[in-house]
């Protein structure tokens, strides 16, 4: 079931309010757990039937073996059952996810031919499957307190986050699950989680969709083998950049916002990354509960940066090329973990030969910010292009290779330059896919937007809006008032209305 849809904001989000605080407020904490879990799973079988009973499995077969885990840390722990643990999750996401990309390969290899195995990729698999994994090593540590039955199956299907994130920690959400709420304390977080998730709702529908729509015109022509130009080639990646930021930002929002109407506070896990100085602070605000995963779950396994410089940037080349897997069973998505792989690399390498971040001064900031949002920017064509040779038509339209098509009235203004700008390979007439450059403009005007105004944990910064959020001073700041709870209203309507007037997509991370 996707947020931004009527069936979830006017009929499933108004049922599960109402019936957990009924319970809730008769002090039954433990059938309010269960309750949403029931709801959880409800809303995960929406899509799908058929794969509720590969989470619930899923769910309980970690659940054992955590418990295991945590028993047997007293007596030295157990390494062989971690490992058996880890490896049946990483098998499990295997075959759903990675199947037919490993028989593809091995049939281009050997030359072979292979029946073609077309899974239906289950929901949230990389997540849940990576937030029990986090799960299982934390119990070989000693760092987990056994959790009932009913919490862990919460804690694993919390519908805010199950789909696409944050990917939590057990310490984080589990003992929130048992907290108390006053029922002042009930009206101050639905209050707050509304206006989050309204806001989630705004980038999704006006910003994110709309930015998509061009991204999907432009990589569509590329599909089709047309060699885009370089006009059309940067409205449909500039596009692209701008439907996946605020795409996945709304998504945030509505998750953090959601989950804190039921009085969860969710981790941060978007944090203006576009305003970044460099790849390293880029991957600080993106996806952020990712990054800390392989940080902490591979990357300090393999060494870190323990072992020198060389070591280092190997093993931030392996977590970069496993998380651009992650994403997705395609080779473009490797290449775009690579690149982005390489980028942390040169930027380590830069400031350890500079000896500072490079950004003390504000031309030094604003330098490396456009640098860090081109090279970003660039990258998202693997990211976003079905395949190798679309990727490279789209960085030769990025160039300029392909040509430079003006729109026609640009040459009732070049007068007698027309032929010597015919020569450089510009020419004129409609554009094959916009038929003019207007888009550029109000794609300049979204990079102000990300630049310049504030974001909306900075907007709802004094209440707590997820955990770790740092308090930051904001010209725009939310208070809880008759007309902000009627500007949030109004908004809302609109935005369902909108929705009941048209379908809108389902979020990009939805996929991985």
């Amino acid at each position: 079931m996707l947020f931004n849809s009527p069936e979830f904001l006017l009929l499933f989000l108004p049922f599960v309010l109402v019936g957990y605080y009924a319970l809730r407020h008769r002090r039954f904490e433990m059938p309010a757990v269960k309750f949403l879990v029931v709801c959880s799973l409800f809303f995960y079988g929406w899509w799908e039937p058929l794969y509720v009973p590969l989470i619930v499995g899923s769910i309980l077969f970690n659940y054992l073996i955590g418990r295991a885990l945590t028993r047997h840390h007293a007596a030295g722990g157990s390494k062989t059952l971690l490992t058996f643990g880890v490896a049946m999750n990483l098998a499990l996401l295997g075959v759903f996810k990675y199947a037919g990309f490993a028989i593809s390969n091995i049939a281009a290899l050997t030359g072979g031919t292979f029946a073609s195995v077309n899974i239906l990729l289950p929901l949230a698999i990389s997540f849940f499957t990576f937030q029990q994994i986090a799960y299982l090593v934390d119990a070989y540590q000693g760092k987990v307190e056994e959790p009932s039955l009913a919490t862990y199956c919460l804690f694993v299907s919390f519908f805010p986050q199950l789909i696409a994130g944050p990917i939590v920690h057990h310490r984080e959400m589990i003992p929130q699950f048992l907290k108390r709420h006053q029922i002042d304390v009930v009206w101050r977080n639905l209050a707050i989680g509304f206006t989050i998730a309204t806001i989630g709702l705004f980038k999704k529908l006006v910003l994110a969709d709309r930015a998509g729509y061009w991204a999907d015109q432009s990589f569509g022509a590329v599909a089709r083998g047309i060699d885009v130009s370089f006009i059309d080639a940067w409205v449909g990646v500039l596009g692209f950049s701008f439907e996946i930021y605020f795409d996945f930002s709304g998504y945030t929002d509505m998750a953090i916002g959601l989950a804190r109407m039921f009085g969860i506070i969710l981790p941060l896990n978007f944090a203006s990354p576009y305003k970044a100085t460099s790849i390293i602070d880029f991957w600080r605000g993106w996806h952020m509960t990712l990054t800390r995963f392989l940080r902490d779950y591979l990357y300090f396994p393999l060494g870190g940066n323990r072992f020198g410089s060389a070591r280092r940037y190997l093993n931030l080349m392996v977590v970069m090329l496993l998380g651009g897997l992650w994403h997705g069973a395609n080779w473009t998505f490797v290449a775009w973990g690579g690149l982005h792989g390489v980028f942390l690399a040169v930027n380590h390498g830069w400031r350890a030969w500079r000896g500072d971040s490079g950004d003390s001064t504000a031309v030094g900031r604003w330098t490396g910010r456009l640098l860090t949002f081109t090279a970003v920017t660039v990258a998202w064509v693997f990211f976003r292009a079905d395949s190798f040779p679309a990727s490279l038509t789209m960085l030769r339209g990025l160039a300029g290779l392909n040509g430079v098509v003006l729109p026609i009235h640009y040459a009732d203004v070049t007068g007698g330059l027309t032929p010597w700008l015919s020569g450089l390979g510009v020419t004129f007439g409609a554009l094959p896919v916009y038929g003019g450059g207007w888009q550029l403009v109000i794609l300049a005007s979204l990079l102000g937007f990300v630049w310049l105004l504030p974001n909306t944990q900075e907007i709802m910064g004094k209440f707590e809006p997820a955990l770790d959020a740092q308090p930051t001073r904001s010209l725009i700041r939310w208070r809880p008032s008759l007309a902000s709870g009627l500007m949030i209203a109004a908004l809302a309507s609109y935005l369902t209305l909108s929705l009941l007037q048209g379908p809108s997509g389902e979020f990009i991370y939805f996929e991985f």
